[in-house]
């Protein structure tokens, strides 16, 4: 081996230990980069022909979490929900709770992640939509950076349901 290639050979091991931990390593799986809390930033409707929709008004307030042992919770509601006349949520009228069920939907259970296709398979455990308790879910998504986007087919109309999501500061 010639001096150079032992010189070049030293330096290239010196200069990846002098790196920050991980820095060597591959990038994080899907999986990895998914777990944690995210914070709604919209949830839309997507029309066959293009057309965009929110689906919870102009600035909905949402919260997902994913943890390491494939557990998962997601809630979204409307901003803007009237308050209840009481202050007991057992006491609300039949408009009230209508505009609360109509504004909210949260679920919760297991997901898996599939890297090839870039999609998670939910199952929900329980959801204020009791139509979706013990059924299963896919969702493609997509993760760059701190925005996460999950996109959820709907039914025969052929639409789709697009969730934006941002890692909280």
């Amino acid at each position: 081996m010639h001096r150079s290639s032992i010189i070049v050979s030293a330096m290239t091991v010196f200069g990846l230990a002098c790196l920050p931990n991980g820095a060597v390593s591959q990038q994080k799986s899907m999986k990895e980069q998914l777990l944690g809390a995210w914070s709604l930033v919209s949830i839309e409707s997507v029309r066959p022909d293009g057309s965009r929709s929110s689906m919870l008004g102009a600035n909905p307030n949402g919260i997902a979490f994913f943890d390491v042992g494939g557990h998962y919770i997601i809630s979204v509601m409307r901003s803007d929900r009237a308050k209840y006349a009481t202050n007991d949520l057992t006491q609300g009228t039949a408009d009230e709770n209508k505009a609360t069920a109509q504004g909210t939907i949260t679920y919760f259970g297991a997901y898996s992640v599939s890297e090839a296709d870039r999609t998670i398979a939910i199952h929900i455990d329980g959801s204020s939509f009791p139509n979706w308790n013990g059924t299963d879910q896919k969702r493609s998504f997509a993760i760059a950076g701190d925005e996460l986007k999950l996109t959820a087919p709907v039914g025969a109309s052929g639409g789709a349901v697009e969730v934006a999501w941002k890692r909280p500061k």
